[in-house]
């Protein structure tokens, strides 16, 4: 690929923390690689960048939640994660590490490697679009986690009205994570499929169909708050946004999958 230009999005390092001097260490020889290379660069902390525009390629160097963060804000352009906290970090999302990263890069601008397209999820409410394009899942729920979730939930001309502890849903990228510890199905990670799952649902008097489920590219998820205190969470639970009684959630395939460059 041609790399003229590149920005680097770092996890912040906290004193006392396991692994930050790896951490730093990494960095500094990042900065290093670049500057070798000819690559003019500027760096920022995690959650501060704000746009991607003018740059051939985000590098984030920290775990798999800097690549989460920083993807929020990438619409277009490719991501590198390094793994810099050692054995600390899981690094699902990484594809290189400090000792791989001088290798990896040159392959890149060598035109060695091509990014995996990994695909993601955009949320409305009431019809506006938010910011974030989601990686991993989504789950709606009730602020407190020990309060009923009742909804009306709409997957393609099926409707139901359920009482439930909230619903996944997710990616292929997150098929492996939060809904899959919740008895969900892992998808392949470049599968253009999302899917949906019901936290505990309170059966007493009913049955419910729409419980689980795998669909494809084009189908559309419609949720309609009957909670005051709803919560929308996108990858995790940094980032929320109130959807209160008679909010409508709607949840469709991306426009823009992320541009990842990965272990393969």
């Amino acid at each position: 690929m041609k790399l003229n230009r590149a920005i680097i999005v770092y996890k912040e390092a906290r004193p006392g923390v396991t692994g930050v001097a790896n951490h730093l260490a990494t960095l500094d020889e990042l900065y290093s690689l670049l500057k070798e290379l000819g690559v003019d660069f500027e760096s920022c902390k995690v959650g501060q960048l704000c746009s991607s525009e003018g740059t051939d390629l985000v590098i984030t160097v920290g775990g798999d939640g800097t690549v989460l963060t920083t993807s929020h804000y990438v619409t277009d352009k490719p991501i590198l994660g390094i793994k810099s906290f050692g054995q600390t970090s899981v690094g699902y999302f990484c594809g290189a590490t400090q000792k791989t990263m001088r290798k990896y890069i040159q392959d890149l601008v060598a035109g060695k490697r091509k990014p995996t397209h990994l695909h993601r999820l955009q949320v409305l409410i009431d019809g506006k679009p938010l910011r974030e394009l989601v990686l991993n899942e989504i789950l709606f729920a009730h602020a407190l986690p020990a309060s009923m979730t009742r909804y009306e939930l709409t997957v393609g001309r099926r409707k139901e009205e359920h009482r439930s502890s909230g619903v996944w849903i997710s990616t292929a990228a997150g098929s492996t994570a939060a809904i899959y510890a919740a008895g969900g199905t892992p998808l392949p990670i470049t599968s253009k499929q999302m899917e949906y799952l019901v936290r505990e649902p309170y059966y007493h008097g009913k049955y419910y169909r729409l419980v689980q489920g795998i669909l494809s590219e084009t189908a559309r998820i419609q949720i309609r708050s009957h909670v005051a205190e709803g919560i929308i969470s996108i990858d995790g639970s940094h980032i929320q946004y109130p959807a209160p009684e008679g909010a409508e959630i709607t949840v469709a395939a991306a426009k823009h999958p992320l541009k990842l460059y990965w272990r393969k």
